[in-house]
């Protein structure tokens, strides 16, 4: 596949590796608070509390828009579909880490890619020649909210940089189908909730980075999936 979602993710966690290693020489640590966090973590096996709100996040706030996209074309059709299954690679990713101790970076790297792989994914799906350009560049726009997972140690305010460039788009929406076709604008305004309750998960979940199990095992394969009611299979 090509490498250029995978590079970005790689390039957030290596700037991340070096910093950890900085305050690992300074106070004997190595790693960093996220990757420090006990909270959420499980029992080797068990499924953290983290993960059930992750479901419950995905339920409430993303399954109406895989719905909701049928009323706004097929392009769009599509790109949510993309985005359900990054949601599911990002699920598999929060199971091995409620699992498992914090990997070396090396690890880190194959562990996220389904989720760059899935981000390259959305932005291929992003064709200006299509009626809802917008829609789609929304969308394409949100899917950087993947990358929290490398953020250390304020994932939920980097959400917060990176959500207006997606609502930008979401506005536009609005704007051109407001009184109109309101599916659409309500599909813009389903996005918007969807990725301010997913800052909102990120911040008391995740507070200081993805929050890995210290007590936990050294196996860092796929999570199981999403169950059916809750989302992306």
């Amino acid at each position: 596949m090509s490498e250029a979602a995978l590079s970005r993710l790689e390039g957030v966690c290596a700037r991340l590796e070096q910093l950890e290693l900085k305050l690992g020489s300074a106070s004997g640590s190595g790693t960093l608070p996220g990757g420090a966090s006990a909270v959420g973590g499980a029992a080797p096996g068990a499924e953290s509390a983290f993960v059930k709100a992750f479901d419950d996040l995905i339920a409430e706030f993303f399954t109406p828009l895989v719905s909701g996209a049928k009323g706004c074309g097929p392009d769009v059709e599509k790109i949510i579909a993309a985005y359900k299954d990054t949601l599911a690679a990002q699920r598999a990713m929060l199971v091995i880490a409620g699992n498992n101790k914090k990997p070396d970076a090396a690890k880190l790297q194959e562990v996220l890619k389904p989720t760059a792989a899935g981000m390259e994914k959305i932005e291929s799906l992003k064709d200006r020649r299509s009626k809802t350009f917008n829609h789609l560049a929304m969308i394409a726009e949100g899917a950087a909210c993947f990358q929290w997972v490398c953020i250390e140690p304020t994932p939920a305010p980097f959400l917060g940089d990176i959500i207006p460039g997606s609502e930008m788009y979401a506005n536009k929406v609005i704007m051109e189908f407001k009184g109109k076709e309101e599916q659409h604008v309500t599909f813009a305004k389903g996005f918007k909730s969807f990725l301010i309750e997913l800052q909102k998960y990120v911040k008391s979940h995740h507070t200081t980075g993805l929050a890995w199990n210290p007590c936990g095992g050294t196996s860092y394969t796929a999570g199981a999936p999403l169950p059916k009611a809750g989302g992306p299979p």
